[in-house]
């Protein structure tokens, strides 16, 4: 059975390290108040749970559109738009608390009573939906038809594997091993969640034979999501390769910008050699030769080496934008918006791409700073026909935000990967840190559309 071999598997796994406190949503405080630092754990803690359960219930929505039709997932999608909301409020409070570390203790209080507050919203909306949504899918009805599709996916994403290690391969070639470091271990990771879905399809049989369909259901829900992951997890391989080919043909235009800046810059400061922005010139030019150099001296971060030219020639821009007017400022903007999105929109996509496939082990921190690195990238897009400006330093700090996360996001697996088992076991470890499955006040279970309170009603291997 597929709850035995879990049990067995995971028996050394430190699964109460991260686990799901749903009743904590409830829990009326404590005399005199929780302190400041329980709200401010309180306040993660929720942020966590709730986008594991926004993401889940927005992976099984697909799943549902895609069966029964937009029609009858309406209902459904409108819910999680609502919660969505309510979620990227919360997650626009926590970066403000975290930009302002100088809130008085009042202040800092209600930002995190409201952070909690909003996650708890999300979270009941989702929770009064989940039973209704079982009801939709009507999933032990369909056990034959699902057991079909996962085996059938399991087949398509594994002949996937071979071909994303050789592109990494062909990738080591050219680019360093840190432009290609979030994805590195994508294929070892994707064949974990096929393995643990291999597993469910495997043992589907007998507990078929014993009645339990409802049972078989839920976990070949589980090993849905798990193949549907190890999909993104390769996709975002190509992504990473596409990105840095991207990055790689972009650069020559933006070093002719840069080129156009400096030339501008020194004609400014002729005879002023002691102008500060002399130095931003210098500064220009040394990136631009050491860019230029790059490609011919061995392997190089197409896309670091962009972002490097890109900042540089917003230094220089915003040194001479007193010097100019309204409209070339903004012909200047537009000259390099296409590179600006190009990295932006990668740097976004990787981090996104990283987080949603390891969320079991990403904490609140790093997904704070995505979710506002890709609030920053969507409004420099609504920006990119009337203000290109804008919308340049727009995508620039989505991009610097995206890099943040991406580095915490990478810190926080470092630490969940001590944890992690060996073996036979990796599979399920593997499920465990994909969010697939979730310990849920030291019960394991698969995760399902809901919030905090009902995500896991399904356990697995119920009998």
């Amino acid at each position: 059975m597929v709850r035995t071999r879990v049990t067995a598997a995971l028996s050394g796994v430190g699964l109460g390290r991260r686990s799901m406190r749903a009743a904590s949503l409830s829990e009326q405080p404590v005399p005199g108040g929780p302190s400041a630092g329980e709200l401010d754990a309180q306040a993660c803690d929720l942020l966590v749970q709730t986008d594991d359960a926004v993401r889940t219930s927005e992976q099984e929505v697909a799943f549902a559109t895609a069966r029964l039709g937009e029609r009858a997932s309406a209902p459904f999608a409108a819910v999680l738009n609502s919660a969505h909301a309510d979620l990227a409020a919360a997650f626009r409070l926590r970066q403000i608390l975290d930009d302002d570390g100088q809130q008085d203790g009042a202040a800092r209080r209600s930002h995190l009573s409201e952070i909690s507050a909003r996650c708890v919203q999300a979270s009941r909306l989702l929770d009064e939906h989940a039973e209704a949504f079982d009801r939709l899918q009507d999933l032990p009805a369909r056990v034959p038809e699902l057991l079909a599709e996962v085996d059938t996916h399991v087949a398509q994403q594994t002949a996937r594997v071979s071909a994303s290690r050789q592109v990494l391969t062909r990738l080591t070639a050219t680019y360093t091993p840190q432009s290609i470091g979030t994805v590195a271990a994508n294929p070892d990771e994707a064949t974990e969640r096929l393995d643990f879905a291999a597993a469910v399809v495997a043992d589907a049989g007998s507990e078929l034979a014993a009645g339990r369909a409802g049972a078989v259901a839920a976990a070949l829900q589980a090993a849905e999501a798990a193949t549907d992951q190890a999909a993104d997890l390769l996709t975002a391989v190509e992504r990473t390769a596409a990105g840095l080919t991207q990055a790689a043909s972009a650069l020559p235009a933006a070093l002719r910008e840069i080129g156009a800046e400096i030339a501008d810059v020194h004609a400014l400061l002729a005879g002023r050699p002691d102008d500060e922005r002399a130095g931003l010139a210098a500064r220009a030019d040394e990136v631009a030769a050491a860019t230029r150099a790059q490609p011919a001296a061995g392997p190089f971060d197409a896309l670091a080496a962009l972002r490097d030219v890109q900042r540089a020639g917003s230094a220089l821009g915003y040194a001479l934008a007193s010097h100019r007017a309204h409209p070339e400022r903004q012909v200047r903007a537009r000259a390099v918006l296409d590179q600006a999105m190009l990295v932006a929109r990668t740097s976004v996509r990787t981090a996104r791409d990283f987080v949603a496939a390891r969320r079991g082990g990403v904490g609140a921190r790093a997904r704070t700073r995505l979710a506002e690195a890709h609030r920053h990238f969507e409004q420099s897009i609504g920006l990119v026909r009337d203000d290109p400006e804008a919308a340049v330093a727009e995508a620039q700090h989505a991009d610097a935000l995206a890099l943040r996360g991406g580095v915490l996001a990478e810190q926080d697996i470092a630490r969940f990967g001590a944890d992690r088992p060996g073996g036979a076991a990796r599979a399920f470890g593997g499920a465990i840190l994909g969010g697939i499955l979730i310990d849920h006040g030291g019960r394991m279970g698969l995760a399902s559309f809901g919030g905090t309170a009902t995500r896991a009603r399904h356990p697995l291997g119920c009998r």
